[in-house]
Protein backbone atom coordinates (compact mmCIF):
# COMPACT_ATOMS: atom_id res chain seq x y z
CA UNK A 1 0.00 0.00 0.00
CA UNK A 2 3.03 2.13 0.90
CA UNK A 3 5.76 1.57 -1.61
CA UNK A 4 8.24 4.10 -0.33
CA UNK A 5 11.21 2.90 1.86
CA UNK A 6 10.73 5.53 4.59
CA UNK A 7 7.17 4.67 5.05
CA UNK A 8 7.61 1.58 5.08
CA UNK A 9 10.53 2.43 7.95
CA UNK A 10 7.93 4.36 9.43
CA UNK A 11 5.50 1.52 9.53
CA UNK A 12 8.32 -0.24 11.23
CA UNK A 13 9.49 2.09 13.99
CA UNK A 14 5.79 2.81 14.77
CA UNK A 15 4.86 -0.58 15.66
CA UNK A 16 7.60 -1.03 17.72
CA UNK A 17 6.71 1.89 19.64
CA UNK A 18 3.54 0.58 19.80
CA UNK A 19 4.47 -2.48 21.68
CA UNK A 20 5.75 -0.07 24.17
CA UNK A 21 9.37 -1.80 24.00
CA UNK A 22 7.74 -5.50 24.34
CA UNK A 23 3.53 -5.49 23.15
CA UNK A 24 2.31 -6.20 19.62
CA UNK A 25 -0.37 -5.61 17.03
CA UNK A 26 -1.99 -9.07 17.50
CA UNK A 27 -2.82 -11.37 20.95
CA UNK A 28 -0.23 -12.98 23.35
CA UNK A 29 0.80 -15.82 20.56
CA UNK A 30 2.25 -16.26 17.25
CA UNK A 31 1.65 -18.78 14.19
CA UNK A 32 4.41 -16.60 11.64
CA UNK A 33 7.03 -18.61 10.34
CA UNK A 34 10.58 -19.05 12.25
CA UNK A 35 12.60 -16.37 11.31
CA UNK A 36 15.81 -17.89 12.85
CA UNK A 37 17.35 -21.17 14.47
CA UNK A 38 19.79 -22.10 16.54
CA UNK A 39 22.48 -24.05 14.88
CA UNK A 40 25.27 -24.00 18.08
CA UNK A 41 26.16 -27.24 20.32
CA UNK A 42 24.31 -28.70 22.81
CA UNK A 43 23.99 -26.91 26.73
CA UNK A 44 25.99 -27.81 29.35
CA UNK A 45 23.79 -28.70 32.17
CA UNK A 46 23.97 -29.74 36.14
CA UNK A 47 22.00 -30.84 38.86
CA UNK A 48 19.81 -27.76 39.49
CA UNK A 49 16.64 -28.78 39.06
CA UNK A 50 13.27 -26.83 39.64
CA UNK A 51 10.02 -27.09 41.44
CA UNK A 52 6.08 -26.02 41.20
CA UNK A 53 4.44 -23.33 39.58
CA UNK A 54 5.12 -20.80 41.72
CA UNK A 55 7.65 -19.68 44.85
CA UNK A 56 8.32 -21.86 47.09
CA UNK A 57 11.25 -22.42 49.81
CA UNK A 58 14.11 -20.99 48.01
CA UNK A 59 12.45 -18.98 45.62
CA UNK A 60 12.32 -15.24 44.50
CA UNK A 61 8.84 -13.53 44.70
CA UNK A 62 9.93 -10.55 42.88
CA UNK A 63 8.24 -6.80 44.21
CA UNK A 64 7.96 -5.64 40.57
CA UNK A 65 5.01 -8.70 39.69
CA UNK A 66 7.41 -11.04 38.29
CA UNK A 67 7.63 -14.31 40.31
CA UNK A 68 11.16 -16.07 40.09
CA UNK A 69 10.72 -20.02 40.51
CA UNK A 70 14.08 -21.50 41.21
CA UNK A 71 15.43 -24.39 43.02
CA UNK A 72 16.53 -23.67 46.82
CA UNK A 73 20.03 -22.42 47.04
CA UNK A 74 23.02 -24.41 46.90
CA UNK A 75 26.53 -24.10 46.05
CA UNK A 76 27.83 -23.53 42.68
CA UNK A 77 30.87 -23.68 40.82
CA UNK A 78 31.12 -19.94 38.69
CA UNK A 79 32.49 -20.67 34.86
CA UNK A 80 34.88 -18.18 33.84
CA UNK A 81 33.55 -16.90 30.39
CA UNK A 82 31.87 -19.05 28.26
CA UNK A 83 28.24 -18.21 25.98
CA UNK A 84 25.18 -18.43 26.80
CA UNK A 85 22.94 -18.74 23.66
CA UNK A 86 19.41 -16.41 23.59
CA UNK A 87 15.97 -17.10 21.47
CA UNK A 88 14.36 -14.07 20.94
CA UNK A 89 10.71 -13.84 19.92
CA UNK A 90 11.61 -10.52 17.44
CA UNK A 91 13.94 -8.84 15.32
CA UNK A 92 14.08 -4.72 14.64
CA UNK A 93 15.30 -3.63 11.26
CA UNK A 94 18.23 -1.92 12.67
CA UNK A 95 19.87 -1.88 16.01
CA UNK A 96 20.43 2.11 15.89
CA UNK A 97 17.77 3.12 18.91
CA UNK A 98 17.63 6.96 17.59
CA UNK A 99 16.32 6.24 14.11
CA UNK A 100 14.16 2.65 14.81
CA UNK A 101 11.70 1.27 16.78
CA UNK A 102 13.24 -1.57 18.94
CA UNK A 103 10.48 -4.09 21.03
CA UNK A 104 11.12 -6.54 23.61
CA UNK A 105 14.09 -9.16 21.57
CA UNK A 106 16.18 -5.49 20.04
CA UNK A 107 15.61 -3.87 23.37
CA UNK A 108 17.63 -6.56 25.41
CA UNK A 109 20.51 -6.43 23.22
CA UNK A 110 20.52 -2.89 22.78
CA UNK A 111 20.38 -2.39 26.35
CA UNK A 112 23.43 -4.33 26.83
CA UNK A 113 25.52 -2.14 23.77
CA UNK A 114 24.76 0.84 25.00
CA UNK A 115 23.20 1.03 28.57
CA UNK A 116 20.47 3.68 29.53
CA UNK A 117 21.28 7.17 31.80
CA UNK A 118 18.53 5.60 34.28
CA UNK A 119 17.89 2.08 35.55
CA UNK A 120 14.15 1.41 37.46
CA UNK A 121 14.34 -0.70 40.45
CA UNK A 122 12.13 -3.44 41.85
CA UNK A 123 10.06 -0.81 43.46
CA UNK A 124 9.72 1.12 40.12
CA UNK A 125 12.13 3.75 41.47
CA UNK A 126 14.74 5.43 38.73
CA UNK A 127 18.17 5.49 40.18
CA UNK A 128 21.02 6.98 37.73
CA UNK A 129 22.94 4.60 36.14
CA UNK A 130 25.40 6.45 33.11
CA UNK A 131 24.20 9.72 34.49
CA UNK A 132 25.13 11.24 38.07
CA UNK A 133 22.40 13.34 39.23
CA UNK A 134 19.01 14.90 38.23
CA UNK A 135 18.63 18.66 39.00
CA UNK A 136 15.37 19.88 38.57
CA UNK A 137 13.77 23.61 38.46
CA UNK A 138 11.45 24.66 40.95
CA UNK A 139 8.41 23.31 39.15
CA UNK A 140 10.11 20.11 37.39
CA UNK A 141 10.37 21.85 33.83
CA UNK A 142 13.59 21.61 33.13
CA UNK A 143 16.18 19.23 34.85
CA UNK A 144 20.18 19.63 34.69
CA UNK A 145 22.10 15.81 34.60
CA UNK A 146 25.83 15.55 35.06
CA UNK A 147 27.24 12.91 34.02
CA UNK A 148 29.34 9.76 35.47
CA UNK A 149 32.89 10.57 35.01
CA UNK A 150 35.70 7.71 33.66
CA UNK A 151 32.68 6.66 31.10
CA UNK A 152 33.98 5.69 27.75
CA UNK A 153 32.30 4.12 24.46
CA UNK A 154 33.76 0.50 23.05
CA UNK A 155 35.72 2.62 20.52
CA UNK A 156 37.47 4.42 22.92
CA UNK A 157 36.04 7.59 23.01
CA UNK A 158 35.16 9.72 26.33
CA UNK A 159 31.43 10.17 26.72
CA UNK A 160 30.60 13.50 27.83
CA UNK A 161 27.51 15.81 28.38
CA UNK A 162 27.90 16.88 24.27
CA UNK A 163 28.00 13.36 23.54
CA UNK A 164 24.47 12.86 24.91
CA UNK A 165 23.10 16.22 23.65
CA UNK A 166 24.19 14.54 19.87
CA UNK A 167 22.01 11.34 20.65
CA UNK A 168 19.25 12.77 22.24
CA UNK A 169 19.16 15.91 19.27
CA UNK A 170 19.36 12.50 16.56
CA UNK A 171 16.29 10.99 18.26
CA UNK A 172 14.17 14.30 18.24
CA UNK A 173 15.51 15.30 14.89
CA UNK A 174 14.60 11.76 13.03
CA UNK A 175 11.15 12.00 11.76
CA UNK A 176 9.76 8.57 12.80
CA UNK A 177 11.38 8.53 16.54
CA UNK A 178 10.32 12.25 17.15
CA UNK A 179 6.86 11.37 16.84
CA UNK A 180 7.13 9.36 19.93
CA UNK A 181 9.73 11.67 21.88
CA UNK A 182 9.16 14.63 20.90
CA UNK A 183 5.81 15.82 22.84
CA UNK A 184 7.98 15.63 25.81
CA UNK A 185 10.36 18.10 25.26
CA UNK A 186 9.46 22.26 24.93
CA UNK A 187 9.75 22.75 21.14
CA UNK A 188 12.05 25.35 21.02
CA UNK A 189 14.91 24.52 23.66
CA UNK A 190 14.83 20.63 24.14
CA UNK A 191 18.52 19.81 25.20
CA UNK A 192 21.06 22.27 25.45
CA UNK A 193 24.78 22.11 26.84
CA UNK A 194 25.67 23.33 29.87
CA UNK A 195 29.02 22.55 30.63
CA UNK A 196 31.26 19.27 29.81
CA UNK A 197 29.35 16.83 32.08
CA UNK A 198 26.10 18.39 32.10
CA UNK A 199 23.29 18.74 29.93
CA UNK A 200 19.74 20.49 30.50
CA UNK A 201 16.47 18.68 29.04
CA UNK A 202 13.58 21.50 28.97
CA UNK A 203 10.48 19.84 29.22
CA UNK A 204 7.00 20.72 27.49
CA UNK A 205 5.74 21.73 30.48
CA UNK A 206 6.48 20.68 33.96
CA UNK A 207 7.42 16.92 34.33
CA UNK A 208 8.58 15.47 37.58
CA UNK A 209 8.74 12.10 35.91
CA UNK A 210 10.64 12.97 32.91
CA UNK A 211 13.87 10.50 33.99
CA UNK A 212 11.81 7.85 33.55
CA UNK A 213 11.79 8.42 29.92
CA UNK A 214 15.64 8.07 29.70
CA UNK A 215 15.26 4.54 31.40
CA UNK A 216 14.62 2.02 28.15
CA UNK A 217 15.54 3.39 24.55
CA UNK A 218 15.56 7.23 24.79
CA UNK A 219 18.14 6.52 27.15
CA UNK A 220 20.83 4.73 25.44
CA UNK A 221 23.34 6.93 24.39
CA UNK A 222 25.93 6.50 21.52
CA UNK A 223 29.27 7.21 20.40
CA UNK A 224 29.74 10.24 18.62
CA UNK A 225 32.18 9.12 15.74
CA UNK A 226 29.53 6.32 15.15
CA UNK A 227 26.72 8.42 14.89
CA UNK A 228 28.46 10.69 12.45
CA UNK A 229 29.45 7.38 10.24
CA UNK A 230 26.15 6.15 10.47
CA UNK A 231 24.92 9.44 8.33
CA UNK A 232 27.17 8.92 5.77
CA UNK A 233 26.89 4.39 5.46
CA UNK A 234 23.46 3.28 6.29
CA UNK A 235 24.69 -0.01 7.05
CA UNK A 236 26.32 1.00 10.40
CA UNK A 237 23.07 0.93 11.93
CA UNK A 238 23.17 -2.82 12.29
CA UNK A 239 26.79 -1.87 13.86
CA UNK A 240 26.14 0.34 16.95
CA UNK A 241 28.70 1.36 19.55
CA UNK A 242 27.38 2.30 22.58
CA UNK A 243 29.17 2.53 26.26
CA UNK A 244 27.36 -1.29 27.42
CA UNK A 245 29.18 -4.17 28.99
CA UNK A 246 29.22 -5.59 25.76
CA UNK A 247 29.59 -4.67 22.11
CA UNK A 248 28.67 -6.34 18.76
CA UNK A 249 30.81 -8.71 17.32
CA UNK A 250 28.83 -10.02 14.06
CA UNK A 251 25.01 -9.25 13.36
CA UNK A 252 23.34 -11.04 10.25
CA UNK A 253 19.73 -9.86 10.21
CA UNK A 254 16.87 -12.28 11.11
CA UNK A 255 19.30 -14.95 11.74
CA UNK A 256 22.24 -14.39 14.94
CA UNK A 257 23.50 -11.20 16.44
CA UNK A 258 27.02 -12.16 18.68
CA UNK A 259 27.93 -9.75 21.54
CA UNK A 260 31.52 -9.90 23.20
CA UNK A 261 32.59 -8.43 26.03
CA UNK A 262 33.59 -4.61 26.48
CA UNK A 263 37.41 -4.38 27.79
CA UNK A 264 36.67 -0.51 28.22
CA UNK A 265 33.10 -1.40 30.23
CA UNK A 266 33.14 1.01 33.30
CA UNK A 267 31.43 -0.80 35.57
CA UNK A 268 31.58 -4.45 36.51
CA UNK A 269 32.32 -6.19 33.22
CA UNK A 270 30.25 -8.84 32.22
CA UNK A 271 30.93 -12.30 33.06
CA UNK A 272 30.50 -14.10 29.85
CA UNK A 273 32.70 -13.65 26.78
CA UNK A 274 30.17 -13.50 24.09
CA UNK A 275 26.48 -14.02 23.95
CA UNK A 276 24.24 -15.20 21.12
CA UNK A 277 20.66 -14.07 20.25
CA UNK A 278 18.69 -15.92 17.80
CA UNK A 279 14.97 -14.17 16.70
CA UNK A 280 12.64 -17.26 16.29
CA UNK A 281 9.11 -15.88 16.13
CA UNK A 282 7.41 -18.91 16.21
CA UNK A 283 6.57 -19.51 19.69
CA UNK A 284 6.57 -23.29 19.88
CA UNK A 285 9.98 -23.70 17.91
CA UNK A 286 11.76 -21.10 20.13
CA UNK A 287 10.70 -23.83 23.16
CA UNK A 288 11.55 -26.93 20.94
CA UNK A 289 14.98 -25.64 20.60
CA UNK A 290 15.34 -24.35 24.14
CA UNK A 291 14.52 -27.81 25.59
CA UNK A 292 16.35 -29.59 23.36
CA UNK A 293 19.23 -27.79 24.69
CA UNK A 294 20.01 -25.23 22.01
CA UNK A 295 19.16 -21.94 23.40
CA UNK A 296 20.40 -21.38 27.11
CA UNK A 297 17.68 -18.61 27.77
CA UNK A 298 14.20 -17.49 25.79
CA UNK A 299 11.57 -14.96 26.57
CA UNK A 300 7.51 -15.61 25.11
CA UNK A 301 4.15 -14.73 25.98
CA UNK A 302 2.77 -17.42 23.99
CA UNK A 303 0.30 -19.27 26.57
CA UNK A 304 0.67 -22.98 25.15
CA UNK A 305 4.69 -22.22 25.54
CA UNK A 306 3.70 -20.70 29.00
CA UNK A 307 1.94 -24.06 29.74
CA UNK A 308 4.51 -26.46 28.16
CA UNK A 309 7.51 -25.13 30.25
CA UNK A 310 5.35 -24.75 33.63
CA UNK A 311 5.58 -28.94 33.53
CA UNK A 312 9.52 -28.62 33.07
CA UNK A 313 11.13 -28.95 36.28
CA UNK A 314 14.94 -28.16 35.43
CA UNK A 315 14.90 -24.88 34.54
CA UNK A 316 14.54 -21.39 35.75
CA UNK A 317 11.56 -19.44 35.20
CA UNK A 318 10.55 -16.11 35.60
CA UNK A 319 6.98 -14.64 34.61
CA UNK A 320 5.79 -11.09 34.88
CA UNK A 321 2.30 -9.65 34.30
CA UNK A 322 2.87 -6.38 35.28
CA UNK A 323 3.58 -4.98 31.34
CA UNK A 324 1.28 -4.06 28.49
CA UNK A 325 -2.02 -5.04 27.80
CA UNK A 326 -3.81 -6.80 25.23
CA UNK A 327 -6.72 -5.02 24.22
CA UNK A 328 -9.22 -4.30 21.22
CA UNK A 329 -8.97 -1.08 20.07
CA UNK A 330 -12.32 0.94 18.70
CA UNK A 331 -11.63 4.36 16.31
CA UNK A 332 -13.29 7.10 17.98
CA UNK A 333 -13.26 9.44 15.09
CA UNK A 334 -14.95 6.96 12.38
CA UNK A 335 -18.98 5.47 12.37
CA UNK A 336 -20.02 3.53 14.28
CA UNK A 337 -17.56 3.78 16.96
CA UNK A 338 -17.64 7.50 16.47
CA UNK A 339 -20.66 7.15 18.99
CA UNK A 340 -19.91 6.71 22.94
CA UNK A 341 -22.86 4.17 22.89
CA UNK A 342 -21.53 1.76 20.13
CA UNK A 343 -18.23 1.74 22.33
CA UNK A 344 -19.67 1.20 25.70
CA UNK A 345 -22.07 -1.64 23.72
CA UNK A 346 -18.88 -3.28 22.41
CA UNK A 347 -17.57 -3.67 25.54
CA UNK A 348 -20.69 -4.80 27.62
CA UNK A 349 -20.85 -7.59 25.11
CA UNK A 350 -17.39 -8.64 25.32
CA UNK A 351 -16.57 -12.28 27.06
CA UNK A 352 -13.74 -11.37 29.48
CA UNK A 353 -14.48 -14.74 31.45
CA UNK A 354 -14.70 -16.96 28.28
CA UNK A 355 -11.20 -15.02 26.92
CA UNK A 356 -10.05 -15.73 30.20
CA UNK A 357 -10.57 -19.88 30.00
CA UNK A 358 -10.28 -20.26 26.35
CA UNK A 359 -7.73 -18.12 25.25
CA UNK A 360 -4.91 -17.37 28.05
CA UNK A 361 -5.93 -20.26 29.61
CA UNK A 362 -4.68 -19.46 33.04
CA UNK A 363 -1.22 -17.93 32.12
CA UNK A 364 -2.41 -14.13 32.30
CA UNK A 365 -4.63 -11.56 34.62
CA UNK A 366 -7.42 -9.81 33.83
CA UNK A 367 -7.39 -6.69 32.56
CA UNK A 368 -9.89 -3.85 33.93
CA UNK A 369 -7.34 -1.08 32.94
CA UNK A 370 -3.85 -0.64 32.10
CA UNK A 371 -2.40 -1.49 35.12
CA UNK A 372 -2.29 -5.10 37.07
CA UNK A 373 -2.89 -5.69 40.52
CA UNK A 374 0.81 -6.30 40.35
CA UNK A 375 1.81 -2.57 39.76
CA UNK A 376 1.34 0.06 42.79
CA UNK A 377 -0.75 2.30 40.23
CA UNK A 378 -3.47 -0.47 40.07
CA UNK A 379 -6.72 0.82 41.28
CA UNK A 380 -9.46 -2.30 42.39
CA UNK A 381 -12.39 -0.46 42.76
CA UNK A 382 -12.25 0.40 39.06
CA UNK A 383 -14.03 -1.95 36.84
CA UNK A 384 -14.52 -2.64 33.06
CA UNK A 385 -18.10 -2.65 32.16
CA UNK A 386 -17.66 -6.09 30.35
CA UNK A 387 -19.31 -9.65 30.39
CA UNK A 388 -22.53 -7.50 30.63
CA UNK A 389 -24.31 -8.56 27.59
CA UNK A 390 -27.77 -7.36 28.56
CA UNK A 391 -26.29 -3.49 28.79
CA UNK A 392 -25.70 -3.60 24.96
CA UNK A 393 -29.01 -4.35 23.29
CA UNK A 394 -30.79 -0.72 24.65
CA UNK A 395 -27.66 0.98 23.51
CA UNK A 396 -27.49 -0.91 20.04
CA UNK A 397 -31.33 -0.45 19.69
CA UNK A 398 -30.63 3.33 20.66
CA UNK A 399 -28.58 3.87 18.50
CA UNK A 400 -29.54 2.48 15.54
CA UNK A 401 -32.95 4.06 15.68
CA UNK A 402 -30.58 7.71 15.44
CA UNK A 403 -28.17 5.98 12.92
CA UNK A 404 -29.95 3.66 10.96
CA UNK A 405 -27.67 3.83 7.76
CA UNK A 406 -24.81 1.68 10.12
CA UNK A 407 -27.10 -0.79 11.48
CA UNK A 408 -29.17 -4.34 9.31
CA UNK A 409 -31.62 -5.91 10.50
CA UNK A 410 -31.36 -4.17 13.93
CA UNK A 411 -27.70 -4.91 14.65
CA UNK A 412 -24.39 -2.47 14.14
CA UNK A 413 -22.24 -2.83 11.16
CA UNK A 414 -18.48 -3.63 12.16
CA UNK A 415 -15.61 -4.30 10.72
CA UNK A 416 -12.94 -6.18 12.90
CA UNK A 417 -9.70 -6.96 12.20
CA UNK A 418 -6.23 -8.45 13.04
CA UNK A 419 -2.76 -9.51 11.78
CA UNK A 420 -2.38 -12.90 10.16
CA UNK A 421 -2.53 -16.02 9.37
CA UNK A 422 -2.67 -16.64 13.12
CA UNK A 423 -4.70 -19.58 14.51
CA UNK A 424 -4.48 -17.69 18.03
CA UNK A 425 -5.84 -14.08 16.38
CA UNK A 426 -8.33 -16.47 14.20
CA UNK A 427 -10.15 -18.17 17.84
CA UNK A 428 -10.01 -14.90 19.60
CA UNK A 429 -12.13 -13.07 16.56
CA UNK A 430 -13.74 -16.73 16.69
CA UNK A 431 -14.87 -15.73 20.58
CA UNK A 432 -15.29 -11.98 19.94
CA UNK A 433 -17.83 -12.79 16.70
CA UNK A 434 -19.75 -15.53 18.90
CA UNK A 435 -19.95 -12.90 21.52
CA UNK A 436 -21.48 -9.96 19.89
CA UNK A 437 -23.62 -12.05 17.06
CA UNK A 438 -26.78 -11.01 18.73
CA UNK A 439 -25.73 -6.96 18.69
CA UNK A 440 -23.01 -6.31 15.77
CA UNK A 441 -23.16 -7.81 12.07
CA UNK A 442 -19.39 -8.13 12.28
CA UNK A 443 -16.79 -8.12 9.22
CA UNK A 444 -13.65 -9.86 9.82
CA UNK A 445 -10.39 -8.96 7.98
CA UNK A 446 -7.59 -10.70 8.64
CA UNK A 447 -4.47 -8.66 6.97
CA UNK A 448 -0.80 -8.72 6.35
CA UNK A 449 1.20 -7.30 9.67
CA UNK A 450 2.44 -4.43 7.84
CA UNK A 451 -1.15 -3.84 6.57
CA UNK A 452 -2.74 -3.74 9.72
CA UNK A 453 0.21 -1.34 11.53
CA UNK A 454 -0.30 0.44 8.53
CA UNK A 455 -4.85 0.99 8.94
CA UNK A 456 -4.17 1.37 12.60
CA UNK A 457 -1.73 4.41 12.55
CA UNK A 458 -3.57 6.42 9.98
CA UNK A 459 -7.17 5.37 11.46
CA UNK A 460 -8.46 3.24 8.60
CA UNK A 461 -10.19 0.89 10.99
CA UNK A 462 -12.74 0.24 13.11
CA UNK A 463 -11.94 -2.54 15.19
CA UNK A 464 -8.57 -3.87 15.73
CA UNK A 465 -6.61 -5.87 18.24
CA UNK A 466 -3.66 -4.44 19.75
CA UNK A 467 -1.01 -4.75 22.66
CA UNK A 468 0.44 -1.97 24.01
CA UNK A 469 1.77 0.14 27.53
CA UNK A 470 3.19 -0.91 30.04
CA UNK A 471 6.19 1.43 31.06
CA UNK A 472 7.86 1.46 34.58
CA UNK A 473 6.17 4.77 34.85
CA UNK A 474 2.63 5.56 33.90
CA UNK A 475 3.69 9.07 32.51
CA UNK A 476 5.47 7.70 29.78
CA UNK A 477 2.33 6.01 28.26
CA UNK A 478 0.82 9.11 27.84
CA UNK A 479 1.58 10.03 24.48
CA UNK A 480 -0.54 7.15 23.39
CA UNK A 481 -4.01 8.69 24.96
CA UNK A 482 -3.55 12.51 24.52
CA UNK A 483 -5.17 14.64 22.00
CA UNK A 484 -1.79 16.00 20.77
CA UNK A 485 -0.87 13.26 19.23
CA UNK A 486 -3.64 12.95 16.86
CA UNK A 487 -2.94 13.67 13.19
CA UNK A 488 -3.05 12.00 9.74
CA UNK A 489 -0.61 9.61 11.78
CA UNK A 490 -1.18 9.63 15.03
CA UNK A 491 0.11 7.26 18.22
CA UNK A 492 -2.96 7.87 20.30
CA UNK A 493 -4.54 4.72 18.48
CA UNK A 494 -7.78 5.10 19.21
CA UNK A 495 -7.78 8.66 17.99
CA UNK A 496 -10.23 9.58 20.87
CA UNK A 497 -9.54 13.22 22.47
CA UNK A 498 -10.08 14.78 26.55
CA UNK A 499 -9.44 17.30 26.95
CA UNK A 500 -10.27 17.01 30.60
CA UNK A 501 -7.57 13.91 30.93
CA UNK A 502 -5.07 16.22 29.30
CA UNK A 503 -5.32 18.59 31.94
CA UNK A 504 -5.18 15.70 34.75
CA UNK A 505 -2.08 14.47 32.38
CA UNK A 506 -0.49 17.74 33.24
CA UNK A 507 -1.32 17.90 36.69
CA UNK A 508 0.75 14.77 37.82
CA UNK A 509 3.53 15.36 35.91
CA UNK A 510 3.94 18.69 38.38
CA UNK A 511 4.44 16.61 41.31
CA UNK A 512 6.32 13.77 42.11
CA UNK A 513 4.57 12.86 45.51
CA UNK A 514 3.27 9.17 44.85
CA UNK A 515 0.10 9.73 47.04
CA UNK A 516 -0.95 12.90 44.71
CA UNK A 517 -0.03 11.10 41.61
CA UNK A 518 -2.10 7.83 42.54
CA UNK A 519 -5.16 10.30 43.10
CA UNK A 520 -4.89 11.87 39.75
CA UNK A 521 -4.01 8.62 37.77
CA UNK A 522 -7.15 7.18 39.67
CA UNK A 523 -9.12 9.80 37.62
CA UNK A 524 -6.94 9.14 34.62
CA UNK A 525 -8.16 5.54 34.69
CA UNK A 526 -11.86 5.98 35.39
CA UNK A 527 -11.97 8.66 32.09
CA UNK A 528 -10.31 6.12 29.97
CA UNK A 529 -12.75 3.80 31.52
CA UNK A 530 -15.65 5.66 30.68
CA UNK A 531 -14.51 6.75 27.58
CA UNK A 532 -14.96 3.26 26.44
CA UNK A 533 -11.13 3.87 23.83
CA UNK A 534 -10.58 0.68 24.14
CA UNK A 535 -11.21 -2.79 25.77
CA UNK A 536 -8.30 -3.64 27.95
CA UNK A 537 -8.80 -7.75 27.91
CA UNK A 538 -5.25 -9.27 29.68
CA UNK A 539 -2.23 -8.20 31.28
CA UNK A 540 0.45 -9.83 28.93
CA UNK A 541 2.32 -12.40 30.96
CA UNK A 542 6.55 -12.97 29.96
CA UNK A 543 8.05 -15.69 30.99
CA UNK A 544 11.66 -15.76 31.12
CA UNK A 545 13.19 -18.99 31.04
CA UNK A 546 16.67 -20.13 31.46
CA UNK A 547 18.54 -23.74 31.50
CA UNK A 548 20.08 -24.80 35.05
CA UNK A 549 23.69 -23.93 33.87
CA UNK A 550 22.84 -20.22 33.75
CA UNK A 551 23.07 -18.44 36.97
CA UNK A 552 22.59 -14.33 37.81
CA UNK A 553 19.26 -14.16 36.27
CA UNK A 554 17.90 -12.00 38.94
CA UNK A 555 21.48 -10.51 40.76
CA UNK A 556 21.37 -7.08 38.90
CA UNK A 557 21.93 -4.15 40.63
CA UNK A 558 22.04 -0.44 39.97
CA UNK A 559 25.43 1.28 40.42
CA UNK A 560 24.23 2.53 44.00
CA UNK A 561 23.20 -1.27 44.88
CA UNK A 562 19.39 -1.15 44.03
CA UNK A 563 18.11 -4.82 43.21
CA UNK A 564 16.69 -4.21 39.95
CA UNK A 565 13.56 -6.74 38.80
CA UNK A 566 14.73 -10.23 37.31
CA UNK A 567 13.03 -9.43 34.40
CA UNK A 568 10.76 -6.31 32.51
CA UNK A 569 8.49 -7.17 29.80
CA UNK A 570 10.37 -9.69 28.33
CA UNK A 571 13.63 -8.46 29.06
CA UNK A 572 16.73 -9.22 31.48
CA UNK A 573 19.61 -7.57 32.08
CA UNK A 574 23.29 -9.33 30.82
CA UNK A 575 26.51 -8.23 32.52
CA UNK A 576 25.79 -10.30 35.95
CA UNK A 577 24.87 -13.82 34.02
CA UNK A 578 27.18 -16.36 34.29
CA UNK A 579 27.52 -19.98 33.63
CA UNK A 580 27.84 -23.31 36.01
CA UNK A 581 29.40 -26.52 36.41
Amino acid sequence: MLATNRLRRLLAVLFAFALLAGACSGGDSSDSSETGTSDTAETESDDTTETDDAPTEGADASADGSDAVTAEDETVEVVEGGTIRIGLQTEAGSLNPTNTGLNRGPIMMATAIFDTLVVVDKDGQWHNNLSESWTPNDDFSSWDVTMREGIVFSDGATMDAAAVVKTIEAFLADPLTSLVFKPAFSPEVPVELVDDMTFRLNASGPNAALPYYFAEQLGMIGSPAWLDARDENPELDQMPIGAGPYMIAERVQDQKTVLERNPNYWGEPGNLDTIEFYPISQDSTRTDQFLAGDLEIIHGTDAESILRLREEGDITRIEDNSGEEFMLLMNAQVPPFDDIRVREAATAAFPKAQYADFIDEGTALEADSLFSVDTPWNVPAIQQADDQPELAGPLVASYCADVPDQCTDGKVNIEYQHDGPSLALDRIATLVGDAYSDFFNIEVQVIPNDQHINEVIFGQYQMATWRYHGFSDPDVDTAFFTCSTIGALSINWSRNCNEERDALIAQQRATEDFDERYAIWTQIQENLRDSFQYITVSHTNWMVSSSTGVGGVCDATAPDGAELPCQTRGVIWLPQLFLTN
